[in-house]
C-alpha cells in the first residue's frame, strides 16, 4: 500500500479544531495554576514552530501566539496571514494591519492593553536578545517568568490521533526504504542514495523530511553516528548505514537500517547480531513506570557481556513526536520514567575506528501494559544487496 498525497497541514476540521481547543484549555488551566496571566510563544526563523502548531494548527516559520484566560491570538506578518487564517483555530492579527513592524512587536503592544501581572514564556527556546526584547517591551507592566518545559510535558503523552499519524509516517518511511533497496549498489554515492530516498519519502506522502534530512554513511564513515551523506562512492564489501524518517501531518518517525554491499563477513554478522540483541533487550524493558535508565541499561548489559560496550557512544533512545528529540531521554543519566503514551526510539550502536559502525533503530509506543512497536513492518535484519 502506498500514499499518493498528503493530508493538508493544519487543515481545520471539526475533529482537529476540538483537539487544538482542548490543548489550549489545558494550557490555560496550567497558567491559572502557576499564577500566570498570559503566555507568549515565539516562533522566529523556524524555531519553536512545533508548540504553535500543537496548540493552533498553524504551520509557519514565524509568528507569536498570545494565550490568556480569555482569548488566544496569533500574530503573523503578511507572508503568513492567509495560511494562518485558514489553519489556526484562534484569532489571527497581521502585524502590518496594526502598524507594527513584526509579530512580536504587535504582540507586546497587545499585551500592554491587557495589563497583565505575570507573563510566561519558554525562555529555553528564546535567544538572549529576544528574551531581553520581551522583558524590556512589557517594562514595569508585568513580570516575565520562565515556563520552559510546560509545553514539552503536554506534548509528551501522545493521544490516539497522534499515534496514528506517527504510524502513518512509519509506513511511508518503510515503503520508501524498501523501494530504494534495489537501487543501492556499488558505484553510487551516499548523496545519490540520500536524495533518492528523500524523493521517495515525499512521493509516498511525507510532508517534509526530518530536521537533519536523510543520513547516509558507508564503509569507514559508518563509525560516525551522525554522518551526513557525501560524494563517497559505495564499494563492494561496504556496510551502509541509513538513518531516515518521514513527517506526516507534523509527526515524525525515526528509523535506522544497515545494508551490506555483497555478502557480509563473519565479524559483521557477529556484531550485527549482538546490536540486534541489545535492541531487543532494551525494548523488552519498556513499560509504564520503568526508569529510562533501566531501559538504557538493558542495551548496555548485552554489549558489555560481548565486550562491546566501550564502542557504544550515545544514549539508547529518545522521545519523538513533532520534534525529533523529545522527552523522555533514554540514557544512563536520565532521571525520567516511562509513562503510557510515550513514543520513544531504541537505537543501540557499535562504532569502532578502523572497523566501522552498526546501529539499529526502531520506534515504540509505551502502552498501559507494556510496549508496541510502531516500525515492526520493516525487517530489522541486515539487508544484503
Amino acid at each position: 500500500m502506498g500514499f499518493t498525497q498528503t493530508r493538508k497541514i493544519g487543515e481545520i476540521t471539526d475533529m482537529n479544531r476540538e483537539i487544538y481547543e482542548g490543548r489550549l484549555r489545558r494550557l490555560q488551566s496550567h497558567l491559572a495554576g502557576v499564577g500566570a496571566d498570559v503566555m507568549l510563544i515565539v516562533c522566529q526563523d523556524g524555531r519553536d514552530w512545533e508548540n504553535i502548531y500543537y496548540l493552533t494548527g498553524f504551520w509557519g516559520s514565524a509568528g507569536v501566539l498570545l494565550i490568556s484566560q480569555r482569548e488566544e491570538v496569533l500574530f503573523v506578518d503578511p507572508r503568513y496571514v492567509e495560511e494562518a487564517r485558514s489553519q489556526a483555530c484562534c484569532s489571527v492579527i497581521c502585524c502590518s494591519d496594526v502598524q507594527s513592524r513584526s509579530p512580536l512587536e504587535a504582540a507586546i503592544a497587545f499585551l500592554r492593553d491587557l495589563s497583565p501581572f505575570v507573563v510566561g514564556c519558554e525562555a529555553r527556546g528564546l535567544s538572549h536578545f529576544l528574551y531581553r526584547y520581551i522583558d524590556e517591551g512589557i517594562g514595569e507592566l508585568a513580570k516575565l517568568v520562565d515556563l520552559s518545559g510546560v509545553l514539552s510535558a503536554m506534548r509528551r503523552k501522545k493521544t490516539p490521533p497522534e499515534i496514528e499519524l506517527i504510524k502513518e509516517a512509519s509506513e511511508i518511511a518503510s515503503i520508501a526504504f524498501l523501494e530504494l533497496l534495489p537501487d543501492i549498489r556499488a558505484g553510487r554515492s551516499e548523496r545519490d542514495i540520500a536524495t533518492q530516498l528523500e524523493f521517495l519519502l515525499r512521493l509516498h506522502g511525507g510532508d517534509m523530511i526530518g530536521p537533519t534530512g536523510v543520513m547516509v554513511s558507508s564503509g569507514e564513515r559508518t563509525v560516525s553516528p551522525h554522518a551526513y551523506p557525501t560524494t563517497r562512492l559505495l564499494r563492494e564489501g561496504d556496510l551502509v548505514m541509513i538513518d531516515f524518517g518521514a513527517r506526516y501531518a507534523g509527526y515524525l518517525c525515526d528509523i535506522t537500517r544497515m545494508i551490506s554491499i555483497g555478502s557480509p563477513n563473519d565479524s559483521v554478522k557477529d556484531v550485527y547480531s549482538i546490536v540486534a540483541w541489545a535492541a531487543t533487550e532494551a525494548a523488552s524493558r519498556i513499560k509504564p513506570g520503568v526508569s529510562a535508565q533501566k531501559v538504557d541499561a538493558g542495551a548496555r548489559h548485552v554489549l558489555r557481556s560481548a565486550g562491546l560496550e566501550a564502542f557504544f557512544s550515545h544514549g539508547t533512545g529518545h522521545g519523538i513526536g513533532l520534534s525529533i528529540h523529545e522527552p523522555p531521554a533514554i540514557n544512563a543519566s536520565s532521571g525520567q520514567k516511562l509513562a503510557e503514551g510515550d513514543v520513544v526510539t531504541i537505537e543501540p550502536g557499535f562504532y569502532r575506528h578502523g572497523w566501522g559502525g552498526i546501529r539499529i533503530e526502531d520506534d515504540y509506543l509505551v502502552t498501559d501494559s507494556g510496549v508496541l512497536s510502531l516500525t515492526e513492518g520493516l525487517s530489522r535484519d541486515l539487508f544484503v544487496v
